[in-house]
């Protein structure tokens, strides 16, 4: 295993995940530290958890004094569309960037700047935030804040390698694992369903539910791609380490990230869709035309899983659903565990 945690701990765990505000994640994350044993397979983890309470920590503090003088500055975006995209690097490129796919022609001050654009049917946020000075504490988390909620990074302009060493420093890289495991809770579910789009690498789906029930996860889906290891699933439980897409726009190539051309704009929001790995998903009533406007789904996604997007009732209901497209040979029925494609039409029958 990749800690060797003892059962206190992992129970410990279990509370940090389920901790709602950032005065109960500190405390969960004091009683965490208090029982893991120090040696060198915990070493990174300690030092994660550490820094994370050092951030929720300064977030208590900034409410606190929000709270005595007022609202100040919202720094936090809101998630809008099918994805959210942060651009990185000096402000002239940024800022021009910002304007060729979102045409909105301002510098970020205080706060980050929000914009809308699109690729094809599919609507994406940007975000500008204001410069990165590394030597800014303040500054600094706020950035790392926004990087973490994002759901790819864009890097352009000079000196990003600057950039990509900061995020690295703080436990954040650009770029896709060997292997990706999501971890999805489900508290009234009916045991541990394992979506599996890779290869295990010396361990079985047995060992899967087993982890997760080590730190009572009786119910709830692992999705797995690439090729993955105990390893994987066990960090997974944790994400002390983060990866994002990346992607460069300029001339320099780092970490094997995709490069696209500044003006390249049709080329670059592309990249965007296929790096964000999503699918759009079109649905169909019985006897009606198909949806114009698409469900946005990630890579992997499960009839289950759109079932879920649209209305719980229709999951429990479910009889079962009309699939044609990419995913299927020719128009067939399949069940809950058939796994879409991008473009697929999806018809779902109901027992009701």
């Amino acid at each position: 295993m990749v800690t060797n945690l003892p059962a206190e701990a992992k129970a410990k765990w279990i509370k940090v995940m389920d901790a709602k505000t950032p005065e109960e994640k500190i405390q969960a994350l004091q009683e965490f530290l208090s029982t893991v044993p120090k040696h060198k397979g915990t070493e990174n983890l300690v030092m994660w958890a550490r820094r994370r309470m050092a951030e929720l920590k300064e977030e208590v503090e900034k409410e606190k004094r929000r709270g005595k003088s007022g609202a100040g500055p919202k720094f936090f975006i809101e998630k809008d569309g099918a994805g959210q995209v942060l651009l990185l690097g000096d402000r002239e490129s940024r800022c021009k960037l910002m304007n060729l796919l979102t045409e909105i022609d301002e510098e970020p001050k205080e706060t980050p700047i929000p914009g809308i654009t699109y690729y094809e049917d599919v609507r994406f946020q940007v975000i500008n935030p204001p410069e990165l000075i590394i030597e800014s504490r303040s500054i600094a988390s706020k950035i790392l804040a926004l990087t973490r909620n994002a759901d790819l990074i864009v890097l352009t302009g000079r000196n990003i390698e600057s950039v990509v060493k900061f995020l690295e420093d703080n436990g954040i890289f650009l770029g896709r694992p060997k292997g990706k495991v999501v971890i999805e809770r489900v508290r009234a579910g009916k045991g541990i369903r394992i979506v599996k789009m890779g290869k295990l690498i010396g361990f079985s789906e047995k060992e899967i539910v087993n982890l997760l029930h080590e730190y009572n996860i009786v119910s709830g889906t692992v999705k797995l791609s690439g090729e993955v290891t105990i390893d994987d699933v066990e960090k997974a439980l944790f994400g002390g380490v983060t990866y994002k897409p990346g992607l460069i726009v300029g001339e320099e190539k780092i970490n094997d990230l995709p490069v696209a051309h500044i003006n390249n704009v049709n080329q670059i929001k592309r990249l965007i869709f296929e790096l964000l790995d999503i699918i759009r998903v079109y649905t169909k009533e019985p006897g009606e035309e198909v949806s114009k406007e698409p469900v946005i789904l990630r890579k992997g996604a499960t009839v289950l899983d759109l079932a879920r997007t649209i209305h719980s009732q229709i999951a429990e209901n479910f009889k079962y659903a009309k699939v044609q497209g990419r995913s299927v040979k020719y128009p067939q029925r399949v069940g809950l565990n058939h796994v879409l494609e991008d473009g697929d039409i999806v018809e779902l029958r109901s027992k009701v």
